[in-house]
């Protein structure tokens, strides 16, 4: 059985930013009369609140993103599921190779309560994802229920409450039905990812 106690290492990517950048986006509408009202605004990336982290045995913090439909998914709204974080790059051929296996994998175990979701940080050329990147990920790889995120390099840090300590590609991150991260791991390998999947269910 896999040890719940290992620490992710901490570190950057080379070349990236570990400051973590939070956008928000938002509407002021005022109506006829004087009267003013405002959409509310939405913060995304990583939502510490000084508590939790993204340490392993850690409850993790939550994750606002824009997901494949260009709509707002939480991390949190998963509670109660068994959930795998897949940090990939567009440019990565191992991030490629795992993608092949995702939709599988979530056929495989949704029934059980299981959500795997891709996180893209880099589009093809190293840039920022959008859109239309996460789109074509889904087309190209055959994914239709699982999903998949779109993230930048702002989700990276050394610290571990304010981003995730991603060194190589892709990084994999396993949360429990409760929130708790239950283990993370370097590089593909999908025997291994079903195994600790399985352990988890």
């Amino acid at each position: 059985m896999v040890a719940k106690t290992l620490i992710l290492l901490l570190g950057f990517l080379v070349g990236c930013t570990p400051d973590l950048h939070l956008e928000e986006t938002g509407i002021d509408i005022t109506n006829s009369s004087v009267e003013e009202t405002e959409e509310e605004k939405v913060i995304f990336g990583v939502q510490s609140d000084g508590v939790c982290s993204q340490a392993v045995g850690s409850e993790i913090c939550d994750l606002i993103l824009k997901d494949q439909h260009d709509e707002v998914w939480s991390l949190y709204d998963l509670e109660g599921d068994v959930i795998v974080l897949d940090f990939s790059a567009m440019w990565c051929g191992p991030c490629q190779n795992a993608a092949a296996t995702v939709q599988q994998t979530q056929d495989d175990y949704e029934i059980e309560g299981f959500n795997y979701v891709t996180v893209l940080i880099d589009d093809p050329t190293a840039g920022t994802v959008d859109l239309d990147d996460v789109q074509s990920w889904t087309n190209s790889y055959g994914i239709t229920t699982a999903t998949v995120l779109q993230g930048d390099r702002d989700l990276i840090s050394s610290s571990i409450t304010e981003g995730y300590p991603i060194v190589s590609w892709p990084t994999f991150v396993f949360v429990d039905r409760d929130l708790n991260i239950y283990w993370g791991i370097y590089g593909f390998s999908e025997e291994y990812i079903r195994t600790v999947v399985e352990e988890m269910l």
